[in-house]
């Protein structure tokens, strides 16, 4: 039994609707359970579940829809009615004073001493409450995304006058202090300093030196508009020269999604006089170079390699060179793959693995199909849809809004996951996981349940799709790296230690060209 609700003009933020949807789903006699914001892409979702979306055709992305099948009437109501209570807050509890300010001025005035603000509210207010922060002289990092560059113009141009640092919009990462801010990673304090317009690309240098015993002085996150021409580098260049200026940072690390060009050439100006090391990823970079003080890089991974080199230590051969029985693993799985099994398809949470993946892997094949905006690719006319070779962000605004970030709610990517796995043209499916404070409790758990459900048990029964996946992560993290790599190799998922070896294997997989 299939009931759809609307609820007209309601907004509830995305992690509030992504718990209630969980606990619905686990409720006694449901099948199935949605709720969420009416956007197109939840729309299709939904359809894709076995709903009718014909149903709620009317619906606009401001209305709230609560869509329940379950397995009689009695379970339909229970279900709706606990759904209603959990979105009237009545679950929340807490004491008068264990609660929250109400307001951003509420808590500037009874936390006076606290200088940075976190913004994480619906897109279209984010902007609001950072003007309301930057005028009461606090820095600012602004989690949310769906923000227009028309208001992180303004927002960077005040900050900027006023001396105030505001990462973000969509500053996905950020470590202040040895705080973690966003998804971040359990990493330890140490004298490399970073700044990052990339929030997974951020994650994956700085949790490949945790693994190593390496540690952070400061990672400060820009969000990845910050080098494009619009915006200029505003907050790049600041949290640059406050690196530069931190004597505890030994060695600076440059982390970008592909930046414009007369931005790139004020980045490496200021980095060139820092009197540090400087280790610079520009995703899509050709070669790897020395300059003066600055190292060039062309992978994440040989970001951490050059950068834990200049800070004296080392990264263990594995995450350099790969794993041999990997290796020997992928060599048995491509020997019984169906020949009509010939794409490749890339479900990323992170928008900078998903980058790297499609600038190393474009290098070995033509035609890569992406929502990403890259020279030499091809743009998906329906990012909901692959076509032939297949990479896409599942992090970008046309999936979020109105939805967790796939980094806290995997369901569009687990669906998406099935249909690639059942596909009989699909040859390799390329995952990343990316663990950390605020990222899903158990990603790889999540992704080998669905898989499992696909294969009857393991992905390593012949003829079907080779699943290759690298984990972004600490030993620190809450989720457990052992434990997520244990859960993805138990049903057959081959583990790599980085993003770039993932892309590596799956280059082997294809039978493309060695990207040299």
């Amino acid at each position: 039994m299939k009931q759809i609700v609307v609820e007209k003009s309601t907004y509830l933020d995305s992690v509030t609707l992504m718990r209630v949807s969980k606990k619905a789903s686990e409720a006694a006699g449901v099948t199935n359970a949605m709720v969420a914001m009416a956007t197109d892409t939840n729309l299709a979702l939904m359809a894709e579940v076995g709903f009718d979306a014909s149903e709620v055709q009317d619906a606009t992305a401001n209305d709230l829809m609560i869509a329940i099948d379950a397995e009689d009437e009695a379970a339909l109501e229970s279900t709706l009615e606990m759904v209603r209570g959990e979105l009237k807050g009545g679950a929340s509890g807490g004491t008068e004073e264990s609660r929250a300010p109400g307001s951003l001025e509420s808590a500037v005035r009874e936390y006076p001493e606290i200088n940075l603000v976190l913004i994480s509210v619906p897109g279209q207010f984010a902007a609001y409450e950072a003007m309301k922060a930057l005028r009461s002289d606090k820095h600012v990092m602004i989690f949310s995304d769906n923000v227009s560059i028309e208001d992180e113009r303004e927002l960077k141009t005040v900050a900027s006058r006023r001396g105030l640092l505001l990462m973000g919009p969509d500053c996905g990462t950020a470590i202040i202090n040895g705080a973690g801010l966003g998804f971040a990673n359990g990493v330890p304090v140490g004298n490399i300093g970073m700044v990052a317009a990339s929030g997974t690309g951020a994650q994956e240098v700085s949790a490949i030196l945790a693994r190593n015993g390496l540690g952070m002085s400061q990672l400060i996150g820009t969000g990845g508009r910050d080098v494009s021409s619009a915006i200029g580098g505003v907050t790049t260049l600041m949290g640059l020269k406050a690196l530069i200026d931190d004597p505890v940072t030994e060695i600076i690390v440059v982390v970008s999604k592909l930046p414009d060009e007369k931005v790139a050439k004020k980045i490496l100006k200021a980095a060139r006089g820092a009197g540090k090391p400087c280790i610079i990823y520009f995703a899509g970079q050709s070669e790897s170079r020395r300059d003066d003080n600055l190292i060039f890089t062309r992978t994440l991974a040989e970001t951490a390699v050059e950068t834990a080199t200049a800070a004296g230590g080392r990264i263990s051969g594995s995450a350099q060179l790969g794993d041999t029985a990997t290796d020997e693993n992928l060599l048995e799985l491509r020997c019984t793959l169906d020949p009509s099994r010939k794409y490749l398809r890339g479900l990323f949470s992170g928008g900078t693995l998903a980058q790297e993946a499609a600038f190393i892997l474009g290098r070995s094949f033509d035609k890569i199909h992406t929502n990403l905006k890259l020279p030499g690719l091809v743009m998906l006319d329906d990012p909901g849809a692959s076509s032939g070779h297949t990479i896409v962000d599942l992090g970008d605004d046309v999936f979020t809004r109105g939805r967790a970030h796939p980094m806290i709610d995997q369901s569009y990517r687990l669906t998406r996951l099935a249909k690639e796995a059942s596909d009989p043209e699909t040859a390799v499916i390329l995952l990343d996981v990316v663990l950390g404070y605020g990222c899903n409790a158990d990603p790889a758990g999540e992704i080998a349940g669905c898989l499992a459900g696909e294969s009857g048990g393991n992905r390593k029964s012949p003829g079907g799709p080779i699943v290759i996946a690298s984990i972004c992560g600490t030993y620190q993290d809450p989720q457990g790296y052992d434990r997520q790599r244990q859960a993805l190799s138990s049903v057959g998922v081959l583990v790599a230690e980085t993003n770039a070896q993932a892309c590596e294997l799956a280059r082997k997989a294809l039978g493309g060209q060695a990207d040299e």
